[in-house]
Protein backbone atom coordinates (compact mmCIF):
# COMPACT_ATOMS: atom_id res chain seq x y z
CA UNK A 1 0.00 0.00 0.00
CA UNK A 2 1.41 3.62 -0.83
CA UNK A 3 -0.19 6.89 -0.88
CA UNK A 4 1.78 7.69 -3.71
CA UNK A 5 0.12 6.46 -7.67
CA UNK A 6 3.22 6.88 -8.72
CA UNK A 7 4.91 3.96 -7.22
CA UNK A 8 2.88 1.67 -8.68
CA UNK A 9 4.82 0.22 -11.68
CA UNK A 10 7.76 -0.59 -8.68
CA UNK A 11 4.63 -2.41 -6.67
CA UNK A 12 4.21 -4.38 -9.40
CA UNK A 13 7.49 -5.67 -10.51
CA UNK A 14 8.12 -6.43 -6.51
CA UNK A 15 4.75 -8.71 -7.00
CA UNK A 16 6.46 -10.38 -10.19
CA UNK A 17 10.13 -11.02 -8.42
CA UNK A 18 7.84 -12.30 -5.98
CA UNK A 19 5.70 -14.74 -8.03
CA UNK A 20 2.63 -12.69 -6.45
CA UNK A 21 1.43 -11.14 -9.49
CA UNK A 22 -2.09 -13.00 -9.30
CA UNK A 23 -2.27 -12.10 -5.60
CA UNK A 24 -1.53 -8.40 -5.89
CA UNK A 25 -4.18 -5.57 -6.14
CA UNK A 26 -4.09 -2.03 -7.87
CA UNK A 27 -6.08 0.35 -6.86
CA UNK A 28 -5.70 3.98 -7.80
CA UNK A 29 -8.56 6.46 -6.06
CA UNK A 30 -8.34 10.34 -5.57
CA UNK A 31 -9.47 12.17 -2.08
CA UNK A 32 -12.85 13.35 -1.83
CA UNK A 33 -14.66 16.33 -1.39
CA UNK A 34 -15.04 16.00 2.54
CA UNK A 35 -12.58 16.07 5.52
CA UNK A 36 -9.27 16.95 4.79
CA UNK A 37 -5.81 14.76 3.29
CA UNK A 38 -3.83 16.20 6.65
CA UNK A 39 -6.30 14.95 8.96
CA UNK A 40 -5.89 11.25 7.07
CA UNK A 41 -2.62 11.48 7.30
CA UNK A 42 -2.20 12.23 10.82
CA UNK A 43 -4.08 9.70 11.64
CA UNK A 44 -2.10 7.22 9.76
CA UNK A 45 1.19 8.18 10.43
CA UNK A 46 3.13 9.64 13.01
CA UNK A 47 4.98 11.68 11.10
CA UNK A 48 7.00 13.79 13.82
CA UNK A 49 8.39 10.70 15.39
CA UNK A 50 9.69 9.45 11.67
CA UNK A 51 10.79 13.42 11.60
CA UNK A 52 12.61 13.10 15.14
CA UNK A 53 14.14 9.99 14.16
CA UNK A 54 15.51 12.09 10.67
CA UNK A 55 16.73 14.39 12.87
CA UNK A 56 18.75 11.99 15.08
CA UNK A 57 20.07 10.44 12.03
CA UNK A 58 21.51 13.94 10.34
CA UNK A 59 22.81 14.89 14.14
CA UNK A 60 24.76 11.51 14.22
CA UNK A 61 26.45 11.91 10.85
CA UNK A 62 26.74 15.05 9.90
CA UNK A 63 29.98 16.08 11.80
CA UNK A 64 31.25 12.68 10.84
CA UNK A 65 34.76 13.32 9.57
CA UNK A 66 36.47 9.80 9.63
CA UNK A 67 39.93 10.27 9.00
CA UNK A 68 41.59 6.65 7.57
CA UNK A 69 40.23 4.05 5.76
CA UNK A 70 39.48 1.66 8.42
CA UNK A 71 37.33 4.68 10.35
CA UNK A 72 35.28 5.26 6.67
CA UNK A 73 34.51 1.77 6.63
CA UNK A 74 33.53 1.48 9.86
CA UNK A 75 31.22 4.99 9.58
CA UNK A 76 30.28 4.15 5.99
CA UNK A 77 28.83 0.81 7.76
CA UNK A 78 27.07 2.64 10.54
CA UNK A 79 25.56 4.81 7.71
CA UNK A 80 23.86 2.40 5.72
CA UNK A 81 22.47 0.22 9.05
CA UNK A 82 21.08 3.45 10.35
CA UNK A 83 19.39 4.26 6.40
CA UNK A 84 17.91 0.86 6.12
CA UNK A 85 15.38 1.73 8.66
CA UNK A 86 13.63 4.52 7.16
CA UNK A 87 11.89 2.55 4.59
CA UNK A 88 10.06 0.73 7.32
CA UNK A 89 9.58 4.02 9.22
CA UNK A 90 8.71 6.93 6.14
CA UNK A 91 5.76 6.25 4.41
CA UNK A 92 6.98 8.24 1.27
CA UNK A 93 4.39 11.02 1.39
CA UNK A 94 4.06 13.45 -1.39
CA UNK A 95 5.65 16.77 -0.72
CA UNK A 96 2.52 18.27 -0.17
CA UNK A 97 1.35 16.27 2.35
CA UNK A 98 4.49 16.81 4.40
CA UNK A 99 5.00 19.45 7.14
CA UNK A 100 6.63 22.31 6.37
CA UNK A 101 10.98 22.14 6.16
CA UNK A 102 10.53 17.83 6.09
CA UNK A 103 14.00 16.46 7.32
CA UNK A 104 13.65 13.80 5.49
CA UNK A 105 15.11 15.16 2.67
CA UNK A 106 17.96 16.83 4.36
CA UNK A 107 18.67 13.37 6.11
CA UNK A 108 18.58 12.07 2.23
CA UNK A 109 20.80 14.69 0.78
CA UNK A 110 23.78 13.84 3.46
CA UNK A 111 23.40 9.96 3.16
CA UNK A 112 24.07 10.31 -0.43
CA UNK A 113 26.86 12.71 0.05
CA UNK A 114 28.39 10.72 2.75
CA UNK A 115 27.86 7.53 1.46
CA UNK A 116 29.59 8.65 -1.96
CA UNK A 117 32.05 10.92 0.02
CA UNK A 118 33.33 7.36 2.03
CA UNK A 119 33.05 5.05 -0.87
CA UNK A 120 36.32 4.68 -1.80
CA UNK A 121 37.87 4.65 1.55
CA UNK A 122 35.48 2.24 2.64
CA UNK A 123 36.60 -0.23 0.27
CA UNK A 124 40.20 0.36 0.53
CA UNK A 125 39.25 -0.25 4.73
CA UNK A 126 37.04 -3.41 3.73
CA UNK A 127 40.24 -4.89 1.42
CA UNK A 128 42.75 -4.71 3.75
CA UNK A 129 40.41 -6.56 6.36
CA UNK A 130 39.63 -8.97 3.80
CA UNK A 131 43.60 -9.43 2.87
CA UNK A 132 43.93 -10.28 6.87
CA UNK A 133 42.58 -13.61 6.75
Amino acid sequence: MSPDPRREPEAGRILAELGLTDAGVSFIASFGGIGAQEDIVSQAWDLREVERRYEEFIRAFEPLEPAGDEQKLIAQTMLVHEWRRFPFLDPRLPRDLLPEGWAGAEAAALFGSRHAHWHAGAARGWARLAARR
